[in-house]
């Protein structure tokens, strides 16, 4: 594991010499601030709310893996991975982020009882071949 976040913070801080070489020091380290200012803002306004929401759904003894990963704690990783330095870390910041919004709001579509399934009426018509 410490090979792992080693191998992570030196393709890091590549990518941000890279970055900076192509677009100046400059924009870079605004680009820093600006998503560490934004993974802040985020947990402090959602990740409070959601640690709330994750500690009664523990309590209720009403929580489920699949509801832990796709809400509350999709929103916890997104402010942490937006506060450290690095394009890979705000890029997954930004999946999580999204994963969060994505599952939040629930489709309108009605679910069927069977599952996927495509109800349709039909006919069959038989004619004769033409010869």
């Amino acid at each position: 594991m410490p090979i792992i976040l080693f191998i992570i913070a030196c393709v890091e801080v590549a990518s941000l010499i890279k970055l900076g070489q192509a677009i100046g020091g400059g924009p870079v380290l605004g680009v820093i601030i600006l998503t560490a200012v934004f993974g802040l803002t985020l947990l402090r306004l959602g990740g409070r709310s959601a640690l709330t929401k994750l500690t009664a759904s523990v309590f209720a003894g009403r929580l489920s893996a699949t509801d832990l990963l796709r809400r509350e704690l999709s929103l916890l990783v997104a402010g942490i991975l937006l506060i450290v330095p690095g394009l890979l870390t705000d890029a997954a910041g930004i999946v999580f982020l999204g994963r969060y919004f994505f599952f939040r709001f629930p489709s309108h579509r009605p679910k069927s009882e069977e599952g996927d399934v495509i109800d349709v009426e039909y006919q069959v018509h038989d004619k004769a071949p033409r010869e």
